[in-house]
């Protein structure tokens, strides 16, 4: 960086603390995450001029109605942009580099999986302070989505903007979504990282994890209710004959729908819907997926009352969101929050009933039956909106 140039970020960086823009704190994994820029190279990288690049922040505007569009890089101290749409020379040479804490797009590395969606810039508590600034952009609405490596993390940002405030709809950051995973795999392919060099290494007390990120997947777990008395007086070799009969129509479904299953412990069953190949509909077939479960459950549970045998009931619970996918010394798994919520989801639920998350609901329709249980508290995770799903449609 030229001797004017740091002095321009010193410039810009005190106006920012001046008018009130608030600098976020330091991501706790932010060594790791600075490491994974200098893997990819994605400072000297220079996509300005590739054609896959300017498809998507082309698309970006066209998708979302907006008439600008960014890629940008967050380093420690700096916000690179690497490609844009709709910013005429003069503007594309004022926000080329920028120090962080003059961004708004910093404030994507708060919540580093989540879409940052700012409707009127002059209005929300991190930005209202953003116009104050000397050379400012007239940027009136915003929305950054977090560009995540397939190591799982947060380099940069892919956002729309426009000079008058609006929103957008669920399937318009669903798109933003889909093209922020696109140009992390273009980031990668442009070092021709080996595949296994683009997964997640987990270390823990007693095995390795090899994983990779996944945006979007949905999430499914079951449960039988109150397993332990059922199972109180059943010999160790026809439980396992029980359970063998439940998981294997539970194996069947996850096949029709095309769902992982992901394993069984104990009485409970975990599969996923959306990977590896990221299905469209992987949420809508999850939820097909709960439904066939609790039907099967109940075609096996006629079966046993024809021979004076207690019925088992079950709870269903789905979310959907981002994990890692992978494996470990014990086979394939999953991990993450969102794999932590779907529990939650199934462990508050009602018998018989498939109990899903508002954003497993956000990818439903209105010919999809579902029914509000309103906010509920999941131990852990605060308030939550949930719902019952009854029906969805072919």
């Amino acid at each position: 960086m030229s001797f004017l140039h740091k002095k321009l970020h010193k410039f810009m960086s005190d106006q920012a603390l001046k008018v009130g823009m608030k600098p976020i704190k330091t991501p706790i994994n932010e060594e790791e995450r600075l490491n994974e820029i200098k893997r990819l190279d994605l400072i000297n990288t220079d996509v300005n001029n590739n054609r896959n690049f300017n498809n998507i922040t082309q698309l970006a505007c066209y998708l979302t109605g907006r008439t600008q569009s960014r890629v940008h890089i967050l380093n420690d101290n700096n916000q690179i942009c690497k490609n844009t749409h709709g910013f005429n020379a003069f503007e594309e040479v004022m926000g080329k580099d920028i120090p962080r804490s003059a961004s708004i797009c910093q404030y994507v590395l708060e919540a580093p999986r989540e879409q940052l969606i700012i409707n009127n810039v002059r209005e929300d508590p991190r930005s209202k302070h953003f116009h104050e600034m000397p050379m400012a952009p007239n940027i009136q609405f915003y929305a950054g989505t977090p560009i995540i490596t397939t190591r799982g993390y947060t380099v940069g940002t892919l956002c729309v903007m426009d000079k008058i405030p609006g929103s957008i709809n669920h399937e318009q950051k669903e798109g933003l979504r889909l093209l922020s995973d696109q140009l992390s795999n273009l980031f990668e392919q442009q070092i021709n990282t080996p595949d296994e060099l683009s997964n997640i290494t987990l270390n823990d007390d007693h095995e390795k994890m090899i994983g990779t990120y996944y945006s979007s997947a949905s999430i499914l777990f079951t449960d039988f209710v109150g397993f332990t008395k059922l199972t109180e007086n059943i010999e160790p070799g026809d439980l396992i004959e029980i359970l063998d009969e439940f998981f294997a129509s539970f194996d069947q479904i996850m096949i029709n729908h095309g769902l992982q299953k992901v394993k069984t412990i104990g009485d409970s069953y975990m599969a996923v819907g959306g990977i590896p190949a990221g299905e469209k509909d992987h949420a809508k077939n999850t939820c097909k997926a709960g439904l066939d479960i609790i039907e099967a459950v109940r075609g096996i549970n006629i079966k046993r009352e024809a021979l004076q045998q207690k019925p088992w009931e079950i709870r269903v619970g789905i979310h959907t969101g981002p994990i890692i996918a992978g494996t470990s010394e014990s086979g394939f798994d999953i991990w993450g929050d969102a794999v932590n919520i779907a529990s939650r989801l199934e462990s508050s639920g009602e018998v018989n009933r498939v109990h899903i998350s508002g954003e497993t609901q956000q990818f439903l329709t209105v010919k999809d039956t579902i029914e509000s249980r309103g906010k509920i508290q999941l131990k852990n995770k605060g308030e939550m909106n949930t719902y019952f799903l009854n029906k969805i449609s072919q």
